[in-house]
């Protein structure tokens, strides 16, 4: 009788936990979905600018990057590097948020087209970003390696090295190229509808 008691009350229980589980949450609305899932998909809620950079390269062909409000924007203007977040945009400068030591808080600072030389891109491309890192530190380590377990340096290590060193540099390269600025290479302002 104790058996089937327990049995029951658990199976009870059991019951009731999927029921509390299985409760929908609170749902989100279309425009909640879209702002938690980045500035690309929130600039789809309203009409709004962006900051769009057209490149056309030799080799590689046409392509374009975008950069809307809120994205971090990486850019050389002026012989000074900037990493900040673009704020606003207008038809022929964008503005981005930098920090005033003086008055503790951030403020717009406004850059026209003509005055930007260079945007540093940041893409990150499966298995090439990570051997960028990786392989300069593999390389480091294989000739530590067999430093430390020959008692001394051999140059059959550095045809091996060399290679890991030197395709680290060239995966880093393509995986954070430096766009100059050029009739090939423009910024742009795009509308979303």
């Amino acid at each position: 009788m104790r058996v089937k008691f327990r049995w029951l009350l658990s199976l009870v229980f059991v019951f009731m936990g999927q029921f509390v589980v299985a409760q929908p949450q609170d749902t989100l609305t279309t425009e909640q979905l879209l702002q938690r899932k980045g500035t690309a998909f929130a600039a789809l809620i309203r009409p709004s600018r962006y900051l769009a950079l057209d490149v056309n390269h030799v080799i590689g062909g046409f392509r374009r990057y975008r950069f809307f409000v809120g994205d971090e924007l990486h850019f050389k203007s002026g012989g000074e590097k900037y990493r900040e977040q673009l704020y606003d945009v207008t038809d022929s400068t964008f503005s981005v948020l930098m920090a005033n030591q003086v008055m503790n808080r951030d403020e717009p600072v406004t850059f026209r087209f003509e005055d930007v030389q260079m945007v540093y891109l940041n893409r990150r491309i499966p298995f090439i970003t990570a051997a960028g890192t990786l392989f300069p530190i593999a390389g480091g380590v294989y000739l530590l390696a067999d430093i430390v377990n020959n008692r001394g340096f051999y140059s059959n290590t550095l045809p091996v090295v060399g290679t890991l060193v030197l395709s680290g540099v060239i995966f880093h390269i393509i995986s954070n190229p430096h766009i100059r600025l050029n009739k090939n290479h423009k910024l742009k302002v795009l509308r979303t509808y």
